[in-house]
């Protein structure tokens, strides 16, 4: 798991444009590799330049070791955990997100980001509904995860199925963003944008041809709602309601 110059550039970009700060949880410890080379690195330059005036990217750094809690913190942040199931990174929260999180994390943070650990839980959806329970009204969730061309990387490749019916549909939170994020650009215009269901009643579709062979993410942020709503413990494919609702219209 780790932050490099794209994902870290997202990053920046998504939390000035929307104003996050308060109480940041990082699910596992993000390692922060910073800048690589090419199109990536000239973006991540610029995205310091443009949001952190003044700083450089070694005051993003860890002073004594390679972890993410001096970048989020100089992104605003006034408190950043980490948690993991294993101390082995010195997390400083131990939990195992497989299994219904303890009420002492309920409503507890501000802006979750997975940057690649619910792929590897094999119980996702307990893994997303304790992502939720930490949530406060009005807290964000933001997720880099493997799109396609990483088979094997871990238990799941996400689909943006999920971003859309499971936690737009189904648990009712706002989309901020949804795209697909080449892990190495070539340039900006890599990032590939995609039409909602919920609006369309067809399944998502991409705007752009995505770069041919290459990993991609799924780069995702979603606002948990203020106030509580129900929410549906059956999850489906927001295509496929359409239909079954145009089914039964025709019926009556």
């Amino acid at each position: 798991m780790g932050i490099p110059d794209t994902l870290a550039t997202r990053l920046i970009e998504l939390t000035k444009q929307q104003n996050l700060s308060g109480h940041m949880l990082m699910l596992g410890r993000q390692v922060f590799h910073g800048t690589r080379r090419g199109a990536s690195a000239k973006m991540f330059a610029q995205a310091i330049k443009d949001h952190l005036p003044g700083m450089t990217e070694d005051d993003l750094r860890n002073p004594n070791d390679q972890y993410a809690e001096t970048f989020f913190r100089k992104l605003g942040f006034s408190a950043v955990d980490s948690l993991d199931m294993s101390d082995f990174e010195n997390a400083s929260i131990i939990r195992d997100l497989g299994k219904p999180i303890e009420k002492d994390l309920h409503e507890t943070f501000d802006v979750i980001y997975d940057g690649g650990t619910c792929e590897h839980i094999f119980d996702l959806p307990t893994a997303y509904r304790n992502v939720d329970k930490m949530l406060k009204p009005g807290g964000v969730f933001v997720a880099h995860s493997p799109g396609n061309n990483w088979i094997n990387h871990g238990f799941y490749q996400i689909c943006p199925e999920i971003v859309f019916g499971f936690w737009a549909r189904a648990m009712g939170y706002e989309i901020i963003t949804c795209e697909l994020q080449p892990l190495r650009p070539h340039a900006a215009e890599g990032v590939v944008r995609m039409s909602n269901p919920l609006v369309t009643g067809r399944r998502p579709r991409l705007d752009a041809a995505p770069p041919g062979g290459l990993p991609l993410l799924l780069n995702f942020a979603v606002r948990k709602p203020m106030e509580s709503r129900a929410r549906s413990e059956t999850v489906s494919q927001s295509d496929y309601a359409v239909r079954w609702n145009e089914a039964a219209e025709a019926e009556d």
